[in-house]
């Protein structure tokens, strides 16, 4: 009788467990299909507490041209080239101001519709979740 009861417990408690996966998988994507606008939809920063994400109301906008040519809404960094590098894992921005200063990101993931990434040089833990839209 008790082998009965382990069984239909140990029975229950692996058919409560749940095979989705939420976390964002790397797949090979080339310039073409990042090409479009993107959108900050998530932050994950430290507002001097504890690190979690946060909802992101009116989020930088970059827009990805196949030419390598990018555009964005609200950045210091308004417009220049990018370049995507899925084997390093790097997302590189070379502004076309007159500095031709380059800022460069981790990819941490990327899909088709969704990308986080990690600014190079952050102190404490700082990704960006955008949306393809």
């Amino acid at each position: 009788m008790r082998k009965l009861i382990l069984l239909f417990v140990a029975a229950i408690f692996l058919s409560s467990c749940s095979s989705s996966d939420d976390n964002l998988l790397i797949v090979d994507l080339s310039v073409d299909s990042l090409s479009g606008t993107w959108k900050m939809t998530h932050a994950y920063v430290s507002p001097g507490g504890e690190t979690t994400w946060q909802s992101v109301e009116n989020g930088t906008e970059y827009t990805f041209s196949p030419n390598g040519s990018f555009s964005a809404s609200q950045d210091e960094c308004p417009t220049g080239t990018y370049n995507l590098d899925l084997n390093e894992s790097l997302l590189s921005f070379t502004c076309s101001d007159n500095t031709e200063s380059m800022r460069s990101f981790n990819v941490v993931s990327i899909t088709e519709t969704e990308m986080e990434i990690s600014y190079i040089g952050c102190t404490e833990a700082c990704i960006y979740r955008y949306r393809k839209q």
